[in-house]
């Protein structure tokens, strides 16, 4: 019992001199209000920001983008099978309908072979159809045989007809099959990249890309600019386009602005094409774009330098003789009291 008094009573003993401390120091805080309150700090007094702001609106609108090439294709098989040769390489430049790779064909030309074997046997069932055609027609105008036979001639020979325009169709069907495994460059470009060698399977469903093949002849340079300088940029006009990796400088028009506001960051994309007929510009470089200053900023300028006339002597006397008269007073002498 004792031991446990003790305990408490060693306790209490900081927390009574900590609270007795404070107090102490209460007492010795200055009143915060009246007579020997500290004085109040002086604030600085801020300026009017309007020039400022100003000066934020019509300042010049900079962002940083990148270029792509004016079209791009990322080639792959039209079909599933063995890319037997690839036909370019990285960086050679490539014409339209040019040759790009193929897939191996063995199955395909057999079917094709099988297509034109079927096309001349149709002709000359066709033939022998025709034959009988005339010699039944001849009899049957004779009154030799009768229309039983004749209209099975007749049939026989439309049946034969239609067996050749089918059998064409499958010659172009296969022929179309066999030449589904050249794949040729859809525009004249450059080979960027090649990802696939021959000996290699390659599927259409997953499609594999073999080949991208890119036009560089004209340069997009794509850049986003947030939605509220919408105002500020209008197709037709000249950017300044910056390219730090050349160290250059260009004059590039806006063709375009995205019509569609990207929801998620809330930019929109602004695109101009430049010719690249050097090959100077290649895809994926990194551009500081400056946009023109707006029309406000520009005639703001012009006000402010202009300097302010000082009023005319011909303006001085407009007003002086417009500004009403003062009439004089005579002061009237009052007699004294006596």
């Amino acid at each position: 019992m004792n031991r446990s008094l003790i305990i408490a009573t060693l306790t209490c003993l900081p927390l009574a001199f900590a609270a007795c401390n404070r107090s102490d120091a209460a007492e010795n805080l200055p009143p915060a209000t009246g007579n020997g309150a500290p004085a109040m700090p002086t604030l600085p007094t801020l300026a009017s920001n309007s020039s400022g702001e100003n000066a934020v609106e019509n300042q010049a609108l900079r962002a940083t983008g990148t270029t792509l090439a004016l079209h791009q294709a990322e080639l792959g098989p039209k079909m599933s099978g063995l890319l037997s040769a690839v036909l370019v390489d990285e960086g050679d430049k490539v014409k339209k309908g040019q040759p790009l790779f193929r897939l191996e064909a063995t199955n395909m030309a057999l079917g094709a072979q099988q297509a034109q074997a079927g096309l001349a046997q149709a002709k000359v069932g066709l033939s022998q159809a025709e034959l009988d055609y005339q010699r039944t027609k001849s009899l049957y105008e004779q009154g030799a045989v009768p229309a039983a036979i004749w209209d099975q001639a007749r049939i026989g020979y439309d049946r034969a007809q239609v067996a050749v325009q089918q059998a064409s169709v499958s010659v172009s069907s296969a022929r179309a099959v066999l030449g589904d495994t050249t794949v040729v460059a859809p525009f004249a470009g450059i080979v960027a990249s090649k990802r696939k060698n021959a000996g290699e399977t390659v599927t259409m469903m997953p499609p594999t890309v073999i080949l991208v093949i890119q036009d560089l002849s004209k340069i997009e340079v794509r850049v986003k600019v947030a939605e509220n300088a919408l105002t500020r940029v209008h197709p037709g006009e000249m950017m300044k386009v910056h390219f730090p990796s050349l160290n250059a400088d260009r004059d590039v028009p806006i063709d375009r602005v995205n019509p569609s506001v990207d929801p998620l960051n809330r930019t929109v994309e602004i695109v101009g094409v430049i010719a690249n007929d050097d090959r100077a510009l290649k895809a994926g470089m990194l551009v500081e774009v400056t946009f023109p200053e707006p029309p406000a900023a520009s005639s703001a300028a012009s006000t402010n330098s202009t300097p302010t006339s000082a009023p005319s002597a011909s303006n001085t006397r407009a007003v002086e003789a417009a500004a009403p008269r003062s009439s004089t007073t005579k002061a009237v002498p009052t007699a004294s009291t006596p």
